[in-house]
């Protein structure tokens, strides 16, 4: 054997030896150690491949009746979760209804995250007269109530996803700025900041290249544990009747009030809409909880991680 392929297969026995000890070995940790953490990651991105593959997934179209289908027709070989009032393939809604739920989840919590960290930032770092004016800004927004927020905003701008994803983050935005800056007034007495000062940083350099990297731990916990109340919110809003506009598949449409009445006789309409919603707020609750414990510094050593 030439010294080239010697030293070709020694590179490919420490590209293995890297990748299981970077990526197998952590994630069979994980597993041992948060087995309900493991659990909500897996229904997490089995939602969302339901959701992203739904077109190739014996689906129908989800807005539209089915001619010769039945109506109320109960789980069959034909329609796996049934059809509804209006000849619309259940499982097709529930694939596809995923979609608007899931994309308001992680598209109000990216949005809070962005601002909320941003202004936490200015407010715990800079102080002074920036502190005052955003904790009095808050103080307003949270004087209101979120739901009352949450009506405003889709009834004087439109009932779509976009708006949905603004008016939930902007009743969350409030709550992650109390919530980081207080950690910021934290890390801002810390040495490294103020070693950070001497050499020169500036304040904006000092915020979010050394500050920021230290909260983003911190991050990914309250992503995750406020990506399952947007979506609440946003089925909250359905409740009430002024969620997503009727027709639009979403599992919290499915519910609303234009279907209510035929629960007791069509249990299908409400069970597996509602086992997909319950199932998605669970797992991200689980998971969220697990990377608490992983990530929060004060539980090392406690055998978690």
């Amino acid at each position: 054997m030439s010294i080239a392929e010697q030293a070709s297969g020694l590179s490919g026995l420490e590209a293995e030896r890297g990748f299981r000890e970077r990526f197998l070995l952590p994630l069979v940790r994980f597993v041992r150690k948060q087995p309900l953490g493991a659990v909500g990651a897996v229904i997490i991105v089995v939602l969302i491949a339901g959701s992203i593959l739904a077109p190739y997934l014996n689906t129908e179209n989800p807005k539209s009746s089915i001619r010769g289908a039945p109506t109320l027709g109960a789980p069959s070989g034909d329609h796996w979760f049934g059809t509804d009032r209006s000849k619309r393939d259940v499982w097709s809604r529930v694939l596809y209804g995923g979609r608007p739920t899931l994309l308001i989840g992680f598209g109000a919590v990216a949005l809070t995250m962005a601002v909320g960290i941003t202004f936490a930032l200015a407010a715990g770092y800079i102080g002074g007269f920036v502190d005052i004016l955003i904790s009095r800004l808050i103080e307003v927004i949270v004087a209101v109530p979120a739901i009352l927020w949450l009506l405003m905003f889709t009834t004087a701008i439109d009932r779509s996803v976009q708006t949905l994803i603004f008016s939930v983050a902007f009743t969350f935005t409030p709550i992650t700025i109390r919530f980081f800056r207080g950690n910021v007034l934290q890390e801002r007495s810390i040495a490294y900041v103020e070693a950070a000062r001497v050499i020169g940083a500036s304040g904006p350099r000092i915020m979010f290249r050394h500050i920021l990297p230290n909260l983003a731990p911190l991050v990914i916990v309250a992503a995750s544990i406020t990506i399952p109340a947007a979506m609440l919110s946003e089925a909250g809003l359905t409740f009430l009747g002024l969620g997503l506009d009727p027709g639009t598949p979403s599992w919290a449409q499915d519910f609303g009030t234009g279907n209510r009445q035929y629960f007791r006789t069509a249990w299908w309409m409400l069970i597996f809409p509602g086992a997909a919603l319950a199932l998605a707020v669970l797992s991200f609750n689980f998971f969220g909880d697990s990377m608490r414990d992983i990530l929060d510094p004060r539980l090392r050593g406690s055998g978690l991680i």
